[in-house]
């Protein structure tokens, strides 16, 4: 008997005594949800990011004769285009900090989906860029989570978006502070000058697309996008699970 079919055996007794529960909420589970471990009435509650959207980021305006979000019309990024599949709401909110903080990566393959999705429902084209790269931790941060989320994710989108995968070329130079317990202006002090570029003779020209689970005041991005450009990358994506509302 093989190793995998035993294991599946193994789970499948598991689950008769302890039969699956939904990540989210613990409901039980039917056999259709059991794939992305989060029941169907949790998995409608993630509200998709929808138009009009801010032609630079993705956010969605609740005016539509102006085109960019009060973020992008206050300061320039270093990023040419945003995509984010998913508003930041309460449900996605719990998910991410399950995601990152409670060693809940299974939820990956349910992000991916969420992601995919959008990209088809907006024709969304990625195949012009050269290397998915997804925003690093610093040693430190990897030592303690164990594990970086955005790399998570990306291992899962990139054979769906058939952009190669790199997870080396951007790098953190140093460790920064947690940039969700900042104020939107000390985040921006906060990440300056944390990343670099492994090889940077091998970028030169590309097109790069950065990836991460949320965007927020757009720093972390904006600055990951400078240290490509500047070892010379041509242009620079970012796409991201989720989005914040500006305040």
């Amino acid at each position: 008997m093989s190793g995998s079919v035993l294991r599946d055996i193994i789970r499948g007794v598991t689950d008769l005594i302890y039969p699956p529960s939904c990540i989210l909420c613990s409901a039980d589970l039917s056999l259709d949800d059991c794939p992305f471990q989060i029941c169907l009435p949790c998995q409608v509650l993630f509200a998709p990011n929808h138009p009009p959207f801010c032609r630079r980021c993705s956010r969605h305006l609740e005016n539509p004769s102006v085109p960019y979000c009060r973020a992008c019309q206050r300061r320039p990024f270093h990023f040419d285009l945003a995509w984010a599949a998913c508003e930041y709401n309460g449900v996605m909110k719990h998910a991410i900090h399950l995601f990152k903080y409670g060693q809940k990566t299974a939820l990956r393959r349910h992000f991916a989906g969420l992601i995919m999705s959008f990209l088809r429902a907006y024709r969304i084209d990625l195949s012009g860029y050269d290397r998915l790269c997804p925003v690093p931790l610093s040693p430190t941060r990897m030592r303690e989570r164990t594990f970086n989320q955005a790399a998570l994710l990306a291992r899962e989108l990139a054979p769906f978006l058939g952009v190669p995968l790199d997870e080396k070329l951007l790098q953190r130079r140093r460790n920064t502070k947690n940039q969700a317990k900042l104020s939107p202006k000390d985040r921006w002090t906060n990440i300056r000058g944390a990343f670099t570029i492994r090889n940077s003779s091998a970028l030169n020209g590309q097109n790069i697309l950065i990836l991460d689970d949320l965007l927020t005041t757009g720093a972390t991005a904006s600055e990951a996008a400078l240290a490509l450009k500047q070892a010379g990358a041509n242009r620079v994506g970012v796409l991201t699970l989720s989005i914040a509302e500006f305040n």
